[in-house]
C-alpha cells in the first residue's frame, strides 16, 4: 500500500481521523486562533509538536504555544495554570499518552484533540482522538500519526517529513539498516527511502543507540536521531559543563529543528551527522552535548557488562541488570543513556542464553530515587504492563506517596519510583512480580 492510500483509507476508515480532522477545522471561522499543545519530550514528541506546529500556523493561521514537560501525563491542575495568563480556542495534546480523565479538559477549553499512539488507560468519550491502538495494539509513532493529519489536510512538505521520520526513528519504529519497519509505519518508511535513499544507506562507523543488532553498521538517519536524542539531554549536560547553557533539551531541540527548517536546507545535500548538526542554529552547542554523552556511553557500556537472569517466562528470558546512570543524569526522571545502553545487549543475550527472545530489566538507583528500565521480551512478556503493575503494587504499599508511576508499551517501559520509598522495598516487589507472573506462565502451560 503507498503511503497515500493508507492516509485516504484511515480518514474513511478510522473514526478518531475524522473527528480529529473536524475538530481542526473547526478553528478555520476564528480570524487568528490560538492553540496550546503538550507534547512528549522525546524525539518523537518532539517531532509531532513540529509537524502540529506547522500545521496549524501555515493552514490555520494560528499562533501556537507548545510546551514540553518532563514528566508523560498532561493533569488538568497543569492546563489551568497555563490558562491562568492565557486564552486559547484549541488544546492539541501529542503523543502524551491516552486516558479517560483527558475529556476534563473540555470543562476548560472548548476543543481538545488528542494524537497518541500509545496504549490507552481509559478512552475519553468527549474528546477528538486519533489513536490506532486505542482498540489493539499498533506499533507506531505520534509524529507520524501528525503527518498524517497534516498530509489528509494537504499540508506536509519535505520538512514535515523529515520531522516525522526522526519521530518514528525516536520510538524505534523502523531499522534501515536491518530494512525493517512496524507494519503500521511501512508505507511512510518506504516512501522516505525513495525520497531520500542515503539517510538509509547501511555504512560502517560506530553504533548508535538504535543498533540493536548489528554492532558494526550503522545508517545516517540513526547518527542524526542520536545526537537529537543527546541534545534532549542538553540541560543535565549545563550542570556540569558551564558553556552548555541549556535551560531545557527538549526545548533546545525543538527550537534547532525548527531553525533548521526555516533555513529549507537542500536535505539530499546533507550527506554526514555533522552537516545536520552544523545546520543548526545551536549547532556548536548541540556538538559539545553529544561529545559528554558518547564519553557517558563508554561508561555506561562499561557499567552494564553483566546481567543476572532472573526466570524464564513463556520462553522469554528475564534478566536483572543492575548499574547506576551517568552523573549528569543522577536527576533524570527519564530514560536518559542507560536504558538504551542496556537495549543493545538484547541480542547478545539472546545468542549466549538460547532464549528466543530476551528481557532485560534495568534496576538504576538514583539520586532521586529509582528508575526500573524493561525492554525486549518479544511482545510475549509486555513491558508496560509490568512496569504499571509495580507501580500499581508500590503505590498501595505507599498511599499518599507522590513520585510513584510506570507504564508503557509492550517492548519498552519505566517505572518510576522516587525518595523516601526505599530501594529494598522497590527490588523487592520487582523480584515477587516475576516471580508470580513465571509462576501464572506455568501453570497456564499446564
Amino acid at each position: 500500500m503507498l503511503y497515500s492510500e493508507q492516509v485516504w483509507h484511515l480518514s474513511r476508515s478510522d473514526k478518531g481521523f475524522a473527528r480529529v480532522i473536524d475538530a481542526l477545522k473547526s478553528i478555520e471561522k476564528i480570524e487568528r486562533p490560538r492553540a496550546l499543545n503538550y507534547s512528549h519530550n522525546d524525539l518523537d514528541g518532539i517531532g509531532s509538536a513540529i509537524v502540529a506546529r506547522r500545521l496549524l500556523q501555515r493552514h490555520f493561521n494560528a499562533e501556537v504555544v507548545t510546551k514540553l514537560p518532563p514528566h508523560f501525563r498532561l493533569t488538568v491542575p497543569e492546563v489551568q495554570r497555563a490558562l491562568e495568563t492565557e486564552s486559547f480556542d484549541l488544546l492539541l495534546v501529542t503523543d502524551k499518552g491516552t486516558f479517560d480523565y483527558y475529556d476534563d479538559f473540555l470543562q476548560l477549553l472548548p476543543r481538545v484533540v488528542i494524537i497518541d499512539h500509545h496504549p490507552h488507560d481509559g478512552i475519553p468519550k468527549r474528546c477528538a482522538l486519533f489513536n490506532p491502538s486505542a482498540e489493539r495494539a499498533v506499533p507506531s509513532a505520534a509524529s507520524l500519526l501528525c503527518h498524517m493529519v497534516s498530509s489528509k489536510l494537504g499540508v506536509a512538505d519535505e520538512y514535515d517529513d523529515f520531522a516525522a521520520l526522526l519521530g518514528c526513528r525516536g520510538d524505534f519504529a523502523f531499522d534501515p539498516v536491518q530494512r525493517i519497519s512496524a507494519e503500521f509505519v511501512g508505507p511512510f518508511v518506504s516512501r522516505m527511502r525513495e525520497r531520500l535513499p542515503h539517510l538509509f544507506e547501511s555504512r560502517l562507523d560506530r553504533a548508535t543507540m538504535f543498533d540493536l543488532v548489528d554492532m558494526e553498521r550503522t545508517a545516517l538517519v540513526n547518527q542524526v536521531a542520536e545526537a537529537l536524542h543527546a541534545g534532549c539531554l542538553a540541560h543535565m549536560y549545563s550542570r556540569v559543563d558551564e558553556s552548555i547553557g541549556v535551560g531545557y533539551g527538549p526545548s533546545f531541540i525543538f527550537e534547532n529543528l525548527l531553525g533548521f527548517i526555516e533555513k529549507r536546507p537542500r536535505l539530499e545535500d546533507l550527506r554526514a551527522p555533522h552537516d545536520f548538526i552544523d545546520a543548526m542554529p545551536g549547532g556548536e552547542v548541540l556538538s559539545g552535548v553529544f561529545r559528554h554523552y558518547k564519553r557517558d556511553w563508554e561508561l555506561l557500556d562499561k557499567r552494564a557488562g553483566s546481567a543476572v537472569l532472573l526466570e524464564e517466562i513463556g520462553g522469554v528470558g528475564i534478566y536483572l541488570m543492575f548499574a547506576k546512570e551517568a552523573p549528569a543524569m543522577q536527576v533524570a526522571p527519564f530514560p536518559a543513556i542507560l536504558p538504551y545502553v542496556a537495549s543493545t545487549r538484547l541480542e547478545s543475550l539472546k545468542r549466549e542464553s538460547g532464549y528466543p527472545h530476551v528481557m532485560v530489566m534495568v534496576f538504576c538507583p538514583k539520586d532521586r530515587g529509582v528508575h526500573i528500565s524493561m525492554r525486549g521480551g518479544g511482545g510475549l512478556v509486555n513491558c508496560g504492563a509490568m512496569c504499571s503493575e509495580l507501580a500499581g503494587r508500590l503505590q498501595a504499599l505507599y498511599p499518599g506517596q507522590e513520585g510513584i508511576g510506570g507504564g508503557g508499551h509492550d517492548r519498552a517501559a519505566e517505572c518510576v519510583v522516587d525518595k523516601p520509598v526505599p530501594m529494598y522495598a522497590v527490588m523487592q516487589e520487582l523480584i515477587a512480580l516475576v516471580g508470580e507472573i513465571a509462576q501464572r506462565s506455568k501453570v497456564l502451560k499446564v
